[in-house]
């Protein structure tokens, strides 16, 4: 099976009891402890240097969170750090009538502008940018299609910018190449971006602002929209946690980590909006859209309430929205019928886990697990669904 099963009630009272003063230090599987080394002040560290293909240690990112916030520093006392240890800022709580957060932004005021203007890199990113693409390629994080013979690159939406004053989110048409070339890679000196063979993009072309991200309406990376939910039984209070593999972008290794029920690139086709005639249900229709692709359930068989939208530190301010989706159907059901889906390859089957994984000894309970054991994403998920559920403080400031 794709996915175990949690529960959410049980992962609510674990961080109740537990001291929230998380060390620095970052675990090792295996027991053992490393500290890892923080930022320079003001850069982070390349983590991959050059164009070797055969490279597949490096990641293109940094994902380190105490690295991140040394880098932006401004996040450090925000509540996304200090009650999640999660590389998320700027959170704004959502609700869609009289579901979601009581006290969040009302999606039904938002009107979404469409700007009929593709998105385009600046010349300077253009080499690297080429590289990038060719590079995922041999790494097989871009999923080839036999029946097209092409490389998928799915169209996506572009934040450009929020205005709540307004109630109105901006947006442009971007791909999902775009997203490599620029917030996949922020962190690889591929060698291509100036005479210093170490310069990257967040260093040098994405610089924070006063230890803060760019606004997204000044920020020249493709920040493509990203979508994430757990699928709850509010009845039973189990979830669905699946166990991502390494075909995800940022990802590397084949240990895979316990991540939220669906997640991925918003991804839409031209052809089935009015562009100009646009409500935050877009947004819903896309997430629904994952939700199938990736679980195999039609619209219908559960509620989807949005919770969040936040910015992403890892990818350098990339933008996401947090789902809830509650459902009558029985979690074990789902569980089983999930390979089915037709994006299941995405995730490893639990029963190809031997007993020297560390995820093994937590199959049974995974909302047990370790924090190093989730990926960052599936992590908040979690948290901000758990907040909602139960009314708690939640991962990000109300007000």
């Amino acid at each position: 099976m794709k996915a175990v099963i949690g529960s959410i009630k049980r992962f609510w009272e674990r961080y109740k009891e537990e001291n929230q003063n998380i060390q620095l230090s970052v675990p090792i599987i295996g027991g053992f402890t490393a500290n890892i080394p923080l930022a320079e002040k003001g850069k982070i560290k390349p983590t991959k240097v050059g164009t070797d293909a055969l490279d597949q240690n490096s990641t293109f990112v940094e994902a380190n969170t105490a690295s991140l916030l040394k880098f932006y520093t401004k996040y450090e006392s925000e509540k996304e750090y200090k009650f999640c240890r999660a590389p998320y800022a700027e959170t704004i709580p959502l609700r869609k009538g009289l579901t979601g957060f009581p006290y969040g932004k009302n999606v039904d005021d938002l009107q979404i502008v469409f700007i009929d203007a593709k998105f385009s890199l600046p010349h300077y990113l253009l080499k690297h940018a080429e590289h990038a693409v060719e590079i995922f390629k041999k790494l097989r994080k871009i999923r080839f299609d036999e029946k097209t013979g092409e490389w998928q690159n799915d169209d996506a939406i572009r934040i450009t910018k929020l205005d709540l004053a307004e109630n109105k989110v901006y947006i442009q048409p971007a791909t999902y190449f775009d997203q490599i070339a620029t917030n996949l890679t922020l962190d690889w000196a591929s060698g291509l971006l100036g005479e210093d063979s170490l310069l990257t993009i967040r260093n040098y072309v994405e610089k924070h602002q006063d230890g803060q991200l760019p606004p997204l309406r000044s920020s020249i990376l493709a920040n493509t929209l990203g979508v994430a939910v757990v699928l709850i039984n509010p009845e039973t209070q189990d979830m669905l946690i699946p166990i991502r593999g390494n075909e995800q972008a940022i990802m590397h290794g084949a240990a895979g980590k316990f991540h939220c029920s669906a997640s991925g690139v918003f991804a839409w086709n031209e052809t089935d909006n009015d562009k100009h005639a646009l409500t935050f249900d877009f947004f819903i229709e896309g997430m629904a859209k994952e939700i199938e692709s990736e679980i195999g359930l039609k619209p219908e068989q559960y509620e989807l309430i949005p919770l969040a939208f936040t910015r992403e530190l890892v990818r350098g301010g990339k933008p996401q929205l947090f789902f809830v989706a509650k459902t009558n159907l029985d979690i074990k059901t789902i569980q089983s019928d999930m390979k089915f889906a037709e994006e299941s390859w995405e995730f490893i089957d639990q029963d190809s886990l031997t007993e020297d994984s560390p995820l093994y000894q937590y199959i049974q309970s995974p909302s047990n697990a370790p924090q190093e054991l989730f990926t960052y994403e599936g992590w908040m998920a979690i948290k901000i669904a758990a907040a909602y559920f139960y009314s708690t403080e939640p991962p990000f400031s109300t007000c």
